[in-house]
């Protein structure tokens, strides 16, 4: 984190003890710019909004039991870094995840030549993610709530902020819901892979 400012025990205390207070923005303010930073240096290709975000989420959840040292420097700059490395980390998991979900099958063996291979993998990827798609979709144990979220977040590649307003709800219940939707479809996409990819 470049230039972060000098950590203030009183700060510390004050928003790890009351997590209503008013000086949570003061804290936003000092430490967003060196978080910033930090996000472009090392994990230039995520959105440092949302990471941002996570961050002050996990660190409200953290710090009543945070033990601040002021006498060993850096030390909170450290277990700060540690939060915001921790969710892009998972950040850029998820990602992998849900373009495994997809490439799932990808290195099934077929028996053509490598041009008819590479087509028929082409065609399958397709097929098969479009009828998992489906499939999740017409699941009438999920709320149609929960669905069009999905389809506005993932198969309309809208910002989550984005679909929270507009459904009336919070970021982070729009994140979770994306989660499990994603883990269902590539649960359903593994399912009908597995016959394909057996001996």
């Amino acid at each position: 984190m470049n230039t972060p400012p000098q950590t203030r025990i009183s700060l510390i205390n004050t928003i790890a003890n009351h997590p209503e207070s008013a000086r949570w923005t003061e804290f936003c303010r000092a430490y967003e710019q060196p978080m910033r930073a930090y996000l472009a240096s090392h994990f230039p290709t995520i959105e440092a909004d949302d990471i941002i975000q996570e961050t002050m989420v996990a660190l409200m959840k953290a710090l009543p039991n945070y033990r601040y040292d002021p006498d060993r420097k850096g030390h909170f700059r450290n277990y700060l870094i540690g939060i915001i490395r921790h969710k892009a980390v998972s950040e850029i998991r998820r990602r992998q995840a849900e373009a495994d979900c997809i490439d799932t099958y990808a290195n099934n063996r077929v028996e053509h030549s490598d041009d008819d291979a590479n087509a028929d993998l082409d065609s399958l990827r397709k097929e098969i993610f479009e009828a998992a798609v489906d499939q999740l979709m017409a699941d009438d144990r999920i709320s149609s709530a929960t669905r069009e979220i999905f389809r506005h977040v993932v198969l309309m590649h809208e910002k989550p902020a984005q679909v929270a307003a507009e459904f009336g709800t919070t970021r982070n219940n729009v994140d979770q819901i994306k989660k499990r939707m994603i883990d269902r479809l590539s649960e359903l996409v593994q399912s009908m892979n597995r016959p394909l990819s057996s001996p």
